[in-house]
């Protein structure tokens, strides 16, 4: 699976510019924008949450039927999700007509070579990569996890999870994807901080994203995200990333609606 963005002639793959193509002062300049297109989807997915809060009377005071609360919750986060996810995906496509460097594709979005050999093999890749590093999490601090995971099992057992599900397997590969190992991979990796640097800033901004987990929690998504920094290196496109994200939330929701309540109580 070893086809790297920078072979050229091969199906799916684009040539990328040699490090210094993009400025420094440009490579800054991205990653101010992506922070600020972050901050943008985050204030317009505010704004969603408090008018659905204004719809249901949220603050008004009545008796609530047992469990509405609950799915109300649960409709609300993924609405907020929904607003975050579309304005970022906005905002990135009128970033990437600012800093397209040298003409090469941000978002590249061609089946990558090997077709879905290299998806299925990317996604088998990505599953033992986050078991084993869960099954090391659990067995150094199990309380850390179940405190990780727990908030979002209580919110997959109310009659609108699959709304969290759609907004998990489909919204955030596609927004998370097309900002962090898209528009800004694609702008460091031009600059002078290269591949490495490319996957390892995108990956420190997309666990920053998730700051309300632990350490051992932000560890996994760091971890998750230098391979998916990989992946679009050596696929030269976008899908194999979404794909494997899409996937992995997708297990992860459907897992956390199944598993029994014993499973989340801390030792």
């Amino acid at each position: 699976m070893d086809h790297g963005d920078a072979a050229p002639g091969r199906p799916g793959t684009r040539p990328v510019p040699a490090n210094g193509a993009v400025t420094w002062t440009m490579a800054v300049s991205g990653c101010a924008a992506a922070a600020l297109i972050l901050g943008l989807a985050t204030l317009g997915a505010a704004g969603v949450g408090a008018a659905f809060d204004w719809a249901i009377g949220i603050n008004e005071p009545a008796a609530w039927a047992a469990g509405s609360l609950e799915t109300m919750t649960t409709t609300r986060l993924a609405l907020f999700l929904f607003a975050f996810q579309a304005v970022t995906l906005a905002l990135v496509a009128a970033a990437v007509r600012v800093f397209q460097p040298g003409g090469v594709p941000l978002l590249p979005l061609a089946m990558p070579p090997g077709g879905m050999a290299t998806l299925i093999a990317s996604m088998v890749a990505l599953l033992a990569l986050a078991s084993a590093y869960g099954a090391l999490v659990f067995a150094i601090d199990r309380g850390a996890l179940v405190a990780d995971v727990k908030p979002f099992a209580d919110l997959m057992r109310t009659r609108t999870w699959w709304l969290m599900l759609i907004a998990a397997a489909i919204g955030a590969p596609l927004a998370e994807e097309f900002l962090f190992r898209g528009f800004l991979f694609g702008v460091l990796r031009a600059s002078p901080v290269g591949l490495a640097g490319a996957v390892l800033v995108t990956a420190a901004f997309w666990a920053a994203l998730h700051a309300q987990y632990s350490l051992y929690g932000l560890g996994a998504i760091f971890l998750i995200g230098v391979y998916l920094g990989w992946l679009r290196h050596k696929t030269g496109s976008l899908i194999a990333p979404m794909a494997c994200h899409g996937m992995y939330n997708a297990l992860v929701v459907l897992a956390l609606s199944a598993a029994p309540d014993t499973v989340f109580q801390a030792a």
